[in-house]
């Protein structure tokens, strides 16, 4: 996915998020707050670049903290139903995942991800995941 409207409806995932700017950090930020979600940020380069002082802090604290895992120099090459791979220094490493989002450029690159094997699909997966947050939500309120 190319846009995070409501990170609430994703909960108890595992999920990837691909780019270094302010968008990526930020959906990645509010992805790994949600209930039992483990949120990994793929960033190409070595450090951040090109985000607000701001978001450089907070992403800092939530890496401190472990609620957010930061891989630099690394790079999506292949995405599967529940896992992806990334390669990072020459290495490749398997991920469990559920879900990627990608912040890369201003646009989506459709024609890229076509050529190594992403899928679009033509419905909307987010009441899904709501259905999945609403119901996760209502469990942490009867246990309180």
């Amino acid at each position: 996915m190319y846009r995070l409207i409501e990170a609430d409806h994703y909960v108890n995932k595992k999920i990837l998020v691909v780019g270094g700017g302010d968008s990526a950090v930020e959906a990645a930020m509010g992805l790994a707050s949600q209930v039992g979600n483990t949120v990994t940020l793929s960033y190409r380069q070595a450090t951040f670049s090109r985000i607000k002082e701001r978001n450089r802090h907070r992403v800092q604290e939530f890496m401190r903290k472990g609620k957010l895992k930061v891989l630099f120099n690394s790079s999506p090459v292949e995405f599967r139903q529940d896992f992806v791979v990334l390669e990072m220094n020459g290495t490749m490493q398997r991920l469990p995942n559920d879900f990627v989002w990608i912040f890369a450029c201003g646009e989506p690159p459709t024609a890229f991800l076509s050529k190594i094997g992403v899928g679009f699909a033509n419905r909307d997966l987010t009441p899904e995941g709501s259905s999945e947050a609403q119901a996760a939500k209502q469990s942490i309120r009867a246990l309180a």
